[in-house]
């Protein structure tokens, strides 16, 4: 997410997995415990925060550059989460509260006639990571959510949520992976990992909206 990465034009590059009927037993030895963090590619640390705002995302792929509209190749989305900074007993940085909803409009992704809407159900982790190149902030946090166009329910979600300065179009990013197949689907994730930056950002840049982080709410 690094403003010197993305004036030189340099892209990311974008990984998304949508594959149906994945094996059930795989699926199990790698999920972490309900309502945990997977993504664990660094440090982080249970520190109070928010992270609030909303954008868009034109994936593939996850670039500062929007897609030609008639495409309708992009994804977009509202968020928040709240911490302050408390652990359960099996040392998860726990969230407050948080909402999110996601819409992924590209044609490819709709279900019953309609663009992939996702609703978070609970927020319940959130952690920040401390090895990124997010100038003002970083997130990493999840629960539970809802898929509205079809009322699966109860799967589990992560995202990774980048303040990377001012304006939030072209700096900040933002990625999503559902931890369970999605009916009709199979899995699903919309991330955007660069190996030149800590592996614990995949997040893609965001072509409308911003991200901002603050670090207390105390």
């Amino acid at each position: 997410m690094s403003n010197p990465r993305l004036l030189a034009g340099l892209t990311a590059t974008a990984a998304i997995a949508l594959v149906v009927g994945s094996c059930e037993a795989n699926r199990t030895a790698l999920a972490p415990k309900v309502g945990g963090p997977r993504f664990h590619f660094g440090a982080f640390e249970c520190i109070p925060f928010k992270m609030t705002g909303g954008g868009r995302i034109d994936y593939p792929d996850g670039t500062a550059d929007k897609n030609p509209p008639a495409s309708h190749t992009y994804e977009t989305f509202g968020a928040h989460v709240i911490t302050s900074g408390q652990t359960d007993a099996n040392g998860t940085c726990l969230a407050d509260k948080g909402a999110l909803e996601w819409i992924d409009h590209r044609p490819g992704m709709e279900l019953n006639g309609h663009p992939l809407n996702l609703h978070a159900t609970s927020v319940t982790f959130a952690e920040h990571p401390t090895d990124t190149d997010c100038t003002d902030g970083a997130a990493h946090w999840g629960g539970k959510l809802r898929v509205q166009n079809t009322g699966q329910q109860d799967l589990d979600f992560e995202v990774f949520d980048c303040d990377n300065g001012e304006p939030g179009v072209g700096h900040d990013g933002f990625a999503i992976r559902v931890l369970e197949p999605i009916d009709g689907l199979g899995d699903y994730e919309v991330t955007c990992p660069d190996p030149s930056l800590p592996p614990a950002e995949p997040a893609c840049t965001l072509t409308g909206g911003n991200r901002q982080f603050h670090p207390t709410h105390l």
